[in-house]
């Protein structure tokens, strides 16, 4: 008899038919005459009814323990609920299971158990779930690439470190005694030597390596959608990539995304306070009435030498305790200026508000003239902040304390949005020039005439990050394909002629070979399950996950 499936077997094609069924006893419940049993398998659950007339299968039910693997043949039929189960005429016990070590129905506790347990862990049809919706992921994804025309190509993970940021895990060489092959960080390299060799469009799902610190969407070793294109520019794989998006939301959620917006660097920090930002928070910051005070040459003495920015709030029947709101400013962000003015109406071309004491210590005539040229919401409240200084960490922190605060939180939904315009480079914590991104990125300038004098820190990468919902989805950037702008760039990050040669001297020389101009991304595929899964930690989308101290849960690795 073919198998049939827990959750696949319906009344219409099966209904008084014998089917044939493995799987796992998730409940056992005993009665005089009757022994119901719950049967799971990957696809669902179904009910088995064993009567006790029948001797040799009642015996067998009395030896079963929960999670005990079983093979059933019975009838299907309809009970007087009109639910379907299973009248069992023969049962295989083909495996007893001991007491389990975990609540397999209580994901929440003992997390480090459920993951040392990962293998019972899976039988959760919660956690199994997660693991399919993976599958499909990956389907889509490479049915994707397919149909436009894109190679999968595998590249090495025993290769030569080319530090991109992160340490090297290092795999000590067998033969070569105190020589050592590194896991790569990405195939960063790799994917351009692909574009030199004129395989114009490739993509590969691939494994990473990065020895760095843990955080709960990091993990030592990561999945990536890895992308690389030749004689192509931004707007060809953003396009691209907004329409992969697109159709996995739309498979996997049936979700149609909102449109996909685009920022520059220096703007969405200045607006949100992050270059990461979740837009299901719907607040940002602004300028506009202090922009019209400086147009109308009214510069109050308190300002000067100061950061101003405003914040428009709309709700519904919103309330709020002014006096809280200093004070916690004050304390947790030392802002000793905080304004506000709330509209109640407008009538008559006149608007009718409420307003903090020396709101900018300005008529309510030229108030007037502001408001009408802003039009605000009626019933929406205007917040002006006083900086000494621009800390963009607490611009985040204002931000998501207004959303909360006034619970403005969009949580079902999803805001996927291009971060573009990074500078090239910043001084790192021991104020040397380091890249953003990384030392292949090329910049929107030319500065490999001499006589030109640069100031690096200004300079704008071709980088470009992909965020949906506070998390950094992907990263990518038109790659260099000149020689001697390649050798610049490691010369101002300080990297000596020997070591340029040392770590990167096989890559240099190949883009001395008519390498084409490309560029690429690559997506994080564990930080796109979370999102698809609603997960705030990357272990649950992870099947086998190290811990935060880099422990696999399962084996106890790393040993000797």
């Amino acid at each position: 008899m073919n198998r049939h499936y827990c959750g696949l077997i319906n009344k219409k094609k099966y209904i008084n038919k014998y089917v044939n069924i493995y799987g796992w006893v998730i409940n056992i419940r005993i009665l005089k005459k009757v022994i119901f049993l719950i049967l799971n398998d990957y696809t669902g659950s179904i009910q088995l009814v064993i009567f006790k007339k029948n001797i040799n299968l009642w015996k067998i039910c009395l030896k079963l323990t929960i999670q005990s693997c079983i093979r059933i043949i019975g009838k299907l039929v309809l009970n007087i609920d009109k639910n379907l189960e299973i009248l069992v005429k023969d049962i295989l016990l083909l495996n007893i299971s001991c007491l389990l070590p975990l609540d397999l129905y209580n994901i929440k506790n003992n997390s480090n158990v459920r993951f040392k347990y990962r293998y019972l862990d899976f039988r959760n049809k919660n956690i199994f779930k997660i693991f399919k919706i993976r599958s499909d992921v990956n389907n889509i994804i490479h049915n994707f690439f397919y149909k436009n025309g894109f190679l999968n190509i595998e590249t090495p993970f025993l290769t030569k470190s080319s530090p991109e940021g992160a340490r090297d895990f290092i795999v000590p060489s067998r033969i070569y005694s105190g020589k050592f092959y590194s896991l790569p960080q990405s195939p960063q390299i790799f994917k351009q030597l692909l574009m030199i060799g004129g395989f114009d469009k490739y993509y590969q799902v691939v494994k990473c390596f990065r020895d760095e610190d843990f955080r709960s969407n990091r993990q030592p070793e990561f999945t990536q959608l890895d992308v690389e294109l030749s004689f192509e520019n931004f707007n060809f794989i953003k396009d691209l990539i907004n329409n992969l998006i697109y159709n996995i939301w739309y498979k996997i959620l049936n979700i149609k995304l909102n449109n996909f917006l685009i920022i520059k660097y220096n703007k969405c920090l200045l607006k949100y306070g992050t270059d990461k930002p979740d837009l299901r928070n719907p607040l940002n910051f602004d300028n506009k009435i202090y922009k019209y005070l400086l147009k109308n040459n009214f510069i109050l003495n308190f300002i000067k030498n100061k950061i101003i920015l405003e914040m428009f709030i709309f709700k519904d029947n919103i309330f709020f305790d002014f006096n809280y709101l200093s004070s916690y400013f004050l304390n947790n962000f030392k802002i000793k200026y905080l304004f506000y003015i709330k509209i109640n109406n407008f009538i008559d071309n006149i608007y009718y508000y409420e307003k903090s004491n020396n709101f900018f210590d300005i008529s309510d005539n030229l108030l007037q003239k502001i408001l009408f040229n802003l039009k605000p919401l009626i019933g929406g409240i205007y917040f002006i902040f006083f900086f000494d200084f621009l800390n963009y960490l607490n611009l985040l922190k204002i931000r998501t304390f207004f959303c909360n605060y006034f619970k403005l939180y969009k949580d079902k939904e999803y805001f996927p949005v291009w971060i573009i315009d990074f500078p090239m480079f910043f001084k790192n914590k021991f104020n040397n020039l380091d890249v953003f991104h990384h030392p292949f990125t090329n910049i929107k300038a030319d500065i490999l005439d001499n006589n030109n004098v640069v100031d690096y820190l200004k300079l704008i990468s071709t980088s470009y990050d992909l965020v949906i919902n506070g998390h950094e989805l992907g990263s990518g950037s038109e790659r260099i394909n000149n020689y001697n702008l390649q050798v610049k760039i490691f010369d101002i990050l300080g990297i000596s002629k020997k070591n340029q040669i040392l770590n990167y001297g096989f890559f240099l020389e190949s883009l001395k070979y008519g390498t084409p101009p490309h560029i690429g991304l690559a997506l994080g595929l564990d930080r796109l399950l979370m999102l698809l899964t609603k997960k705030e930690d990357i272990k649950e989308v992870i099947a086998f996950p190290k811990s935060t101290s880099g422990i696999c849960f399962l084996t106890g690795s790393p040993c000797f």
